[in-house]
């Protein structure tokens, strides 16, 4: 499946902890956007894949129903996982107190909350590489 990347300046900021000092930084992970808009696609519909491809993935594929008449073609939600590690995908988010708040999918939220709530896109692409360690993510929902 060929995927269109179309580059918008979506950023999300996130707090890096660096111990022992707890000194925070931080840093952008951006998402690149897909240039299809969204069909209707809630955020929650998404969040359900991005689910199934960090607890169980590689891949995942979920069918929300139907276009309806004419066509009745199938509204589906796709995601990937390809990489040397699945880092990033299922994380504790802290509170400021460093107490667990719960589990993340942070690296597929980066796409759902830039590309697809954020600029009303159908998807997108996260990537991730340090030190050799590779984790690149993509989710796109089409009828």
């Amino acid at each position: 499946m060929a995927h269109e990347l179309l580059s918008i300046p979506v950023f999300l900021t996130c707090f890096h902890w660096s111990f022992p000092s707890l000194t925070a930084t931080t840093t952008v992970l951006a998402a690149d956007c897909f240039s299809s808009g969204n069909n209707g696609f809630s955020a929650a519909q998404f969040q359900q894949v991005a689910n199934q491809v960090c607890s169980v993935g590689p891949d995942a594929q979920i069918q929300f129903g139907t276009t309806g008449f004419p066509f009745y073609w199938p509204r589906i939600i796709q995601g990937h996982y390809e990489g040397t590690a699945k880092v990033h995908c299922r994380v504790r988010a802290l509170d400021i107190s460093l107490q667990v708040i719960d589990w993340v999918y942070r690296c597929v939220h980066h796409i759902i909350s830039q590309c697809v709530v954020g600029s009303g896109r159908n998807g997108g692409r996260w990537d991730w590489s340090y030190n050799g360690v590779e984790a690149h993510y993509w989710i796109q929902g089409f009828n």
